[in-house]
């Protein structure tokens, strides 16, 4: 199993980025400058540089400060508003962004979440709400290939 909020599955080459120092975050924006396609690859040498324009330190999307960072994409907030700043979502699709902050911030998603799709996992889930699956007991649950819903 993946140390949780340590390690993470590279989107390029499939391997494991062993710690926070491996990774690096890319990510594309379009004409209207809304940012989308975040991918956590290997520094370096998974990096495509010439499709991707956007990119960070994977470890800066991480702890407290990391989710400060994240949730900047979606409002400049109360502070940055109140000083006359024009607040926008920077984000193209809220799913796909969502699908990021949770493998940055969420123990257990990142191994879990490619196992969405299985079957078992599905009939488990069916009729859950839009949390309990992403609940760390569930998600490590479903690492594990053991889902179970939790209440």
């Amino acid at each position: 199993m993946l140390k949780p909020l340590q390690e993470w599955i590279c989107d390029v080459c499939g391997a494991i980025i062993k710690s926070p120092e491996e990774g690096y975050v890319i990510w594309r924006y379009d004409d209207q400058k809304l940012e989308y396609e975040f991918h956590v690859i290997h520094k370096i040498q998974c990096d495509d540089e010439h499709e991707y324009k956007k990119s960070m330190a994977l470890e800066r999307f991480l702890g407290q400060d990391g989710l400060t960072r994240l949730l900047a994409f979606l409002s400049a907030g109360p502070l940055i508003n109140s000083m006359g700043a024009k607040s926008r979502q920077r984000v193209k699709d809220m799913d796909e962004f969502v699908d990021f902050i949770r493998r940055m911030q969420t123990p257990y998603y990142e191994e879990a979440r490619i196992h969405f799709r299985d079957e078992e996992v599905l009939n488990v889930f069916s009729g859950s709400n839009e949390y309990s699956p992403y609940l760390p007991d569930a998600l490590k649950d479903i690492a594990s290939a053991r889902p179970q819903e939790s209440t």
